[in-house]
């Protein structure tokens, strides 16, 4: 299978902090990440003033704020995010953003941005939808987010997608849950499963939210090819995401696991592994003479018996050998041979 593609969801988790900011694509770096994703947006053209907050929002930054006044101060000015393009690409990571707004979405495309991700929050947003799908961008990428929707809405929002030149192949959906975090119990991985039959010509991955990074790694045996995960240098950091969000060290490892499951997913036949082969001498046991045996002597339960190693006559031999006349002398504990029989292999 190919690599699950990575991307640290740094989203707003800068608290506006160009250096914050910076410093959080160095640790995504370090942790091992394929890319780190940003969101892009004006509050203004965003949010309502008359917006309320989500329950997880009001949970972590209170209800004196309005939403509109809590997200002004998460804007990343369109200037320094270009910078952070730039140095998240020197060290070869891959960056993208999420667009929020359509002025958001006409600065990234000036970028020439090749992954646009469709947050599950604008699923439904036709004009949105329609112009991320008609820019002009060589070899674009979708990926459609899908937290509170239904199976009829993703197939709406897909809809929209292809009738505006968007193919399958293009795009990436994401199983995801819209509660920060997600409680275990509502995380349903096995909806992947039903993801990849429903949509098979599609690629399938997830957006984790639920807390730490046995989710994330556990999603790898449903076959993803994509994965995000939000991100902060400190949970307790203000800010309405940073409590849903993995450290530094548990990003690390949710890519040290996803890595591991990758590897040790391996075949789908049962197979006798390089690695392996050469224990099976050492594990496995062989017919061999439970005290000194003279030729001529009969095969009997008093005079053999089976110990390792397993390069003599197999045990699974053992009521084939009984009765049978020695044809040669045997020390105690010296593996048996006997014509008729051949050795294990190893």
């Amino acid at each position: 299978m190919n690599n699950v593609y990575i991307v640290a969801e740094i989203g707003c988790n800068h608290n506006g902090d160009f250096l914050l900011a910076k410093q959080m694509v160095d640790e995504a770096k370090i942790a091992g990440v394929n890319a780190v994703k940003f969101q892009t947006f004006k509050a203004d053209k965003l949010i309502s003033r008359y917006a309320p907050k989500a329950e997880y929002q009001i949970k972590v930054t209170g209800n004196v704020e309005s939403q509109l006044e809590m997200t002004r101060k998460l804007e990343l000015p369109y200037e320094e995010f270009i910078k952070l393009e730039e140095y998240a690409k020197e060290l070869g990571l891959d960056v993208f953003s999420t667009p929020f707004d359509s002025e958001s979405i006409d600065f990234l495309a000036t970028r020439n941005q090749k992954i646009w991700k469709i947050p599950s929050g604008e699923l439904l947003n036709l004009p949105y939808i329609e112009k991320i799908a008609r820019l002009p961008i060589e070899n674009k990428k979708i990926v459609l987010s899908t937290g509170m929707a239904t199976i009829e809405e993703i197939n709406l929002a897909l809809k929209v997608l292809h009738e505006n030149g968007v193919k399958p192949q293009d795009i990436t959906i994401l199983h995801c849950n819209t509660e920060y975090p997600t409680p275990y119990e509502d995380v349903n991985l096995n909806t992947i499963s039903g993801f990849k039959e429903i949509y098979s010509d599609y690629n399938i991955g997830f957006s984790d939210h639920s807390p730490g990074y046995y989710a994330g790694i556990a999603s790898v045996v449903y076959g993803i090819t994509f994965i995000e995960k939000h991100f902060t240098l400190d949970k307790n950091f203000e800010g309405p995401d940073h409590k849903a969000s993995v450290t530094p060290h548990e990003l690390k490892i949710l890519c040290e696991g996803i890595r591991a499951v990758e590897k040790s997913l391996g075949s789908y036949n049962k197979i006798v592994t390089n690695s392996e082969r050469k224990n099976k001498i050492v594990a496995r046991k062989s017919i061999v003479a439970k005290c000194g045996i003279k030729k001529g002597d009969i095969y009997s339960i008093e005079n053999i018996t089976t110990k390792r190693p397993g390069n003599g006559i197999s045990p699974m031999f053992w009521y084939d050998l009984l009765g049978k006349v020695a044809e040669n002398d045997f020390e105690e504990d010296e593996l048996i041979s006997h014509s008729g029989f051949r050795e294990q292999e190893v």
